[in-house]
């Protein structure tokens, strides 16, 4: 979290939005702090996540946006994190301070537990389970049309390069993120190509319970190509299982993990072979956020060693124009139909 939001929350405001929610909470912890303040709550029956977003971060408009998605894809049958109302039956409770305002927002603890990369059920049933669940929420966003209240993935903070990057050493990557928005910019946009997405369905994003992913934290849902929520499952589950290895490990990995989460996504909607191609586009689009992320979210003069060796190594990728990992497509019958 920026330094001047952090010294503007207080602690009291959690105590005061367990109270607005009506929650006897028997213990609280904090889970996050990154892009908003996130905190388990629990009480004698279930436990709660409550969320605080400051309002530099997402308006108010933006927030009620997503919550009223979330509630929607639940009452369609998508496995999310439902969101519940305060007492005064108000999904989002404000917490001004002399520098903008926090919102607070409750969502249910969803079923089943985090999945880590060393994991054993990391595997191939927890990959089509994956692409299956964003395959459903796809679906879904591309029957009802949304048009709530959400960014398009080019107007992204993140993509502003010289908002947080130097011109003096960051010269060429701000140019090839530039050209990279750019040509992407160009690809068709349809409502069975481009819609609401969730963005950033990592697999620090879910719980699994042997059978199923329930997806939580949509903060980041954006209208997006459709194409971008099976590129990030991809390039997260490379980094963070195979980051350090050659470029050639890194392909085979997210060749086998493409490979099992299609199969679960197809079950759901299909996405075509022309559309896969694209990919490479959408890898490259997040090592550019994530570089973004870093300058603006970290001190670059004080890094440990593990965040100065994940920068660098984005670094060298956008510079060599190398993506993380370069996946093989298989081209087959039921995977060219037009989408």
């Amino acid at each position: 979290m920026e330094a001047w939001i952090e010294a503007m929350f207080s602690e009291a405001f959690v105590d005061e939005a367990i109270d607005r929610f009506g929650i006897q909470a028997s213990s609280k912890r904090k889970l996050g702090d990154f892009e908003n303040y996130v905190f388990e709550v629990k009480d004698d029956q279930r436990s709660w996540i409550l969320r605080f977003t400051h309002s530099s971060h997402r308006s108010l408009e933006e927030i009620q946006a997503e919550l009223l998605w979330v509630n929607e894809l639940a009452e369609e049958g998508v496995h999310v994190s439902r969101v519940y109302p305060s007492i005064k039956k108000e999904l989002i409770e404000p917490f001004p301070t002399l520098k903008g305002t926090f919102y607070a927002s409750l969502f249910e603890k969803v079923p089943g537990k985090a999945i880590k990369v060393n994991d054993e059920m990391f595997g191939p049933v927890l990959f089509e389970a994956w692409g299956k669940e964003i395959g459903k929420m796809h679906r879904l966003s591309m029957k009802k049309k949304a048009s709530i209240q959400r960014q398009r993935w080019d107007e992204g903070d993140l993509l502003h390069f010289d908002r947080y990057l130097s011109k003096s050493e960051d010269a060429s990557i701000m140019i090839e993120g530039k050209r990279l928005i750019e040509e992407i910019q160009t690809f068709h946009e349809t409502g069975r190509t481009f819609g609401l997405i969730h963005s950033d369905v990592h697999h620090g994003n879910f719980h699994y319970d042997g059978k199923a992913i329930y997806l939580f934290d949509f903060d980041d849902a954006m209208y997006h190509y459709y194409i971008s929520d099976i590129a990030i499952p991809v390039y997260y589950a490379v980094w963070h299982k195979c980051g350090t290895a050659s470029l050639a490990d890194r392909s085979s990995f997210a060749t086998e993990f493409l490979r099992s989460f299609l199969k679960g996504y197809r079950e759901e909607v299909n996405v075509s072979y022309e559309w896969l191609k694209t990919l490479p586009y959408f890898l490259r689009l997040r090592d550019f956020e994530l570089y973004t992320v870093f300058h603006k979210k970290f001190d670059m003069t004080n890094l440990g060693e593990k965040e100065k060796a994940m920068l660098q190594g984005i670094r060298e990728r956008l510079i060599h124009s190398e993506l993380i990992a370069v996946p093989s497509l298989e081209e087959k019958e039921d995977s060219i139909k037009s989408t």
